[in-house]
């Protein structure tokens, strides 16, 4: 079986829909172009209404953009690397079919890449089309954004292939996932490290090291060019001539070592060996230890085993750091409120997500048992007001610090941060559970939270960001001025109260057996 009738039977035995008419796959491909412009278009319109002097300077957010599109690529690599190699149907086939190992990793190459190009065309492509429809950058960019797009993907799938293989070495594949994406999020770590704590990052970027610039080029050229922003076609060519040659040799690097990692054992790894953890063991047996309550116990338990816990919470840090380092919200006076707000909505709505994604797992388990729902509503909610709470006011405290804002500000913000997560926490939780045993005799969630959380943005969360930004207004000046006039302390006192009775009204959200009556929000 060559290379490419392998790849054939891969793409088939992995779609998920069987293969339509010839009408059902142009319409396919009619709606995909369809909604690649309707993205561009859209960001477009986004680009057209901010102000001039952010259009101006857009170049240099698209290197934060790009950034952060690096870590998701990266991010989606290890994802379709994990279950292209430890999940897919025919991998015990794999073992006794007459495939070379070189179809094997070539395909599954192809696959990882191809995943990292459909996100990559679907973002960046349509970010670099929008700003140039609005003459924020050259058409010279956008050209070699294609080359840029395809180069990087085929990078990320070699580096998630060389991180797997050293780690299978490492590790002889006992806790293989844990040391891969112990490795991942180091490195994703590191980058947030430089971004966020060192001044000089730029320095970093557009680093002046002969060898390191050709050797990581097809990462560093690109936003090179944008910064410029005044390229020529020439450079189109050798930018496009240049970045394969350094693909290629990433690709062939990826190759050799997992090529050497097949011939030791490399697709022979157990399920059991490759779940094992260095470091959940200890942290089991102290969550057993010292947690009583059973549903948070399982929860913390699947939290540890989780590898979505990277792109959870380093994924939005990522993105805000590149963001704030720009910007500097945190210290422009009301733009903290806004900041706050965002950020801690962020971090619940997908710790909420990954929490329930364990429920969806195992939907038709807890609808047959003999579930308390009151008892998960309680232990669930507390839990999900705590984890956010702490990396919430953790990183934005350390933001804060950094940027030198007042400790009154600070002190403000930890208690925006505090009602905002519990206040979230128990009404989100609250809606999803009742959504969830409104249809049938139990509780049977179906991995839908999308209308919840659009509920609670419009009702909750945005007239609690103009009430928090009000406050935080007149909190200013009180520091400025030492008083308030009679009309601004009036409206003081039923801003407060109003927030008051939201908090209240959340702490009322019940839930109840089913048969008993309804959950109240």
């Amino acid at each position: 079986m060559n290379f490419i009738n392998y790849l054939s039977f891969k793409y088939k035995i992995n779609r998920r829909n069987p293969k339509g008419s010839k009408k059902e796959t142009i319409a396919e491909r009619i709606a995909i172009i369809l909604l690649f412009l309707l993205i561009t278009f859209t960001i477009f319109f986004i680009v057209r209404l901010l102000p001039q002097g952010i259009q101006e300077n857009m170049n240099k957010y698209m290197v934060g953009f790009f950034a952060f599109l690096c870590l998701i690529s990266f991010s989606t690599a290890v994802k379709k690397y994990y279950k292209e190699y430890f999940l897919s149907p025919e991998r015990e086939i794999l073992l006794i079919a007459p495939v070379k190992n070189s179809q094997i990793i070539l395909s599954r190459f192809s696959i990882v890449a191809i995943e990292v190009i459909i996100i990559n065309t679907m973002f960046l492509m349509p970010f670099a089309m929008a700003n140039y429809l609005a003459g924020n950058i050259s058409k010279e960019i956008v050209l070699i954004t294609i080359p840029q797009i395809v180069a990087m993907s085929f990078f990320f799938s070699a580096i998630t292939h060389i991180i797997f293989a050293i780690a299978y070495l490492i590790s002889k594949g006992k806790g293989l996932k844990t040391v891969a994406y112990s490795l991942m999020t180091a490195a994703s770590v590191g980058v947030i490290v430089i971004i966020v704590f060192l001044q000089g990052y730029k320095s970093l970027l557009f680093i002046q090291d002969k060898l390191i610039e050709n050797l990581l080029y097809l990462l560093l050229q690109y936003p090179k060019y944008l910064m410029i922003n005044n390229i020529k076609f020439i450079d189109v060519g050798l930018f496009t001539i240049f970045i394969a040659l350094n693909t290629l040799c990433f690709i062939a690097a990826a190759y050799w070592i997992t090529a050497y990692s097949y011939k030791k054992g490399l697709l022979t790894i157990s399920s059991r060996d490759l779940e094992k953890s260095f470091y959940s063991l200890f942290v089991t047996n102290v969550i057993h230890k010292h947690i009583h309550t059973h549903f948070i116990k399982k929860d913390l338990l699947f939290l540890i085993r989780s590898p979505q816990l990277f792109s959870v919470y380093v994924s939005p840090i990522l993105f805000t750091s590149v963001i704030e380092i720009r910007n500097q919200f945190a210290s422009s006076g009301v733009l903290l409120t806004v900041l706050i707000n965002i950020f801690t909505f962020v971090i619940i709505t997908v710790t909420l997500h990954i929490l329930m994604s364990d429920d969806a797992t195992n939907s038709e388990l807890l609808f047959t048992i003999p579930i308390n729902t009151q008892e998960l509503f309680k232990s669930r909610s507390k839990l999900l007001h705590i984890l956010t709470f702490l990396n919430a006011s953790i990183y934005l405290v350390t933001v804060c610090l950094l940027e030198a804002v007042r400790i009154e500000y600070i002190v403000f913000g930890i208690l925006q941060i505090f009602i905002l997560t519990y206040i979230a926490s128990r009404i989100l939780l609250a809606r999803v559970i009742k959504r969830s045993q409104k249809n049938s005799s139990g509780y049977l969630f179906n991995g839908s939270i999308v209308r919840t959380i659009l509920y609670y943005f419009f009702v909750w969360n945005i007239p609690l960001l103009i009430f928090f930004s009000i406050l935080h207004e007149y909190l200013r000046r009180v520091l400025e001025t030492g008083s308030l006039s009679r009309h601004a302390t009036i409206m003081l006192i039923i801003i407060l109260a109003i927030v008051v009775g939201m908090l209240y009204k959340s702490t009322k959200s019940k839930i109840y057996q089913k048969g008993e009556g309804l959950c109240q929000t």
